[in-house]
């Protein structure tokens, strides 16, 4: 594997750390498609953005999920949606158990080991994180973050998931195994781009803080698909307002945001060692500008 990683960042140009945990993504994603998560779950997220949607503006550090049959826990009592909730985390958790032996990674199923898993509102998301050993000799973890509850809006899809991969009959010869794996496509459900624009805008109204690479999603996405995020105003309130009933830290986060929703406190670069494309200062900034603007407004409805 070390060797494979070496000879590929070479030939792609990139950093060798980044590129071992793209390969780690891409490799869990292709053992999950072959298990009955795959039909259950729908890839949603940055990840999915670059790796359907947006041809790998940059790298991604997780992935994330939401389970597809919501109509599931219609007219359940709370107890026994916590029933059906741990029968799937149980599930999930023995899958990635199995991946971890075969990827050699760090992960047991252990409910209330939090190394391993974090489950919070009452089963409603769940948390896991395998850790490995990188190139560079540091400890870190591939994050999955899985949805139970959620309010779907739009469609769900099928489609081919990629990775960074390019055509190279070099390493094709050298590493036929890991190369076969790493330039296959994986079949996966997949969230409607306007469900990820959508999720990303809310999840910047009601995460901790602000991250750059949220707002450089939104920026992609709006111009790529030609999307102005007024038009899902009121998708972008129904899925914020379910969020916040769902999960109290939210209204706080919620109301802590509006002090730093501006301009001038803007993390501009913070994620530009994940990028592989450049981004247009001036486009991009003149959108943050009206983008904050309409932010403001959503927050004033909810």
């Amino acid at each position: 594997m070390r060797e494979f990683i070496e000879e590929t960042a070479k030939t792609l140009n990139v950093e060798k750390h980044l590129l071992e945990k793209d390969i780690l993504l891409h490799q869990i994603l292709l053992d999950l498609s072959k298990t009955k998560i795959c039909e259950e779950f729908t890839f949603k997220g940055g990840s999915c953005l670059i790796k359907h949607y947006l041809n790998y503006f940059r790298f991604s550090e997780d992935l994330d999920f939401t389970f597809i049959d919501q109509g599931l826990f219609k007219g359940a009592s709370q107890k026994r949606i916590r029933q059906m909730l741990s029968k799937k985390i149980q599930e999930i958790g023995n899958a990635l158990e199995d991946i971890a032996k075969k990827r050699n990674l760090d992960f047991k199923f252990e409910k209330h080991n939090k190394r391993y898993i974090e489950i919070g509102s009452s089963n409603k998301t769940a948390t896991f994180k395998l850790w490995y050993i990188s190139i560079d000799n540091m400890n870190f973890f591939i994050k999955l973050q899985i949805n139970f509850v959620e309010k779907i809006l739009f469609p769900i899809k099928k489609a081919r998931i990629r990775s960074l991969a390019i055509e190279s009959k070099e390493l094709k010869f050298l590493f036929p195994n890991l190369y076969k794996e790493y330039t296959t496509k994986v079949m996966f459900n997949v969230y409607d781009i306007r469900e990820i624009l959508c999720e990303k805008i809310r999840a910047i109204l009601t995460r901790r803080g602000i991250k750059e690479r949220d707002f450089i999603d939104v920026y992609l996405v709006s111009k790529k698909f030609k999307i102005d995020p007024d038009a899902l105003r009121s998708e972008i309130i129904t899925k914020t307002r379910f969020a916040l009933f769902l999960y109290r830290k939210y209204r706080q986060n919620l109301d802590e945001k509006t002090k730093l929703l501006s301009v001038d406190m803007f993390p501009f670069g913070s994620e530009e060692p994940l990028l592989l494309m450049k981004i247009e200062k001036s486009e991009f900034y003149s959108f943050l500008v009206k983008f904050m603007t309409f932010l403001e407004k959503i927050m004033k409805m909810l």
